[in-house]
């Protein structure tokens, strides 16, 4: 991870410990909307760096854009499932 937050691990043990869980629908949603971002950024970028003849290139100026649509989609899925599932007024 790299920035991982200060408090992390208490997160983590708090989560464990106090047997929090997301609802299957939340990790359904999770999965698809980020799962398939993440996979078309790992195309674009492993054409880039990963090519079969060990030259790698550039990424183009249509590839970035394409990067930053889905870097973009993942912010703004986020948010809706943000807003979609919190309790209080500005959490």
């Amino acid at each position: 991870m790299a920035n991982p937050l200060l408090n992390e691990e208490e997160i983590y043990k708090t989560i464990r410990d106090e047997n929090i869980s997301i609802h299957p629908l939340v990790w359904e949603l999770l999965s698809h909307h980020i799962g398939n971002d993440l996979h078309m950024i790992s195309l674009i970028l492993s054409s880039a760096v990963l090519p079969a003849n060990n030259d790698p290139k550039p990424v183009s100026v249509e590839h970035a854009k394409k990067l930053y649509e889905k870097v973009f989609a993942i912010q703004k899925f986020l948010k809706q499932l943000r807003e979609a599932t919190r309790k209080e007024k500005g959490f």
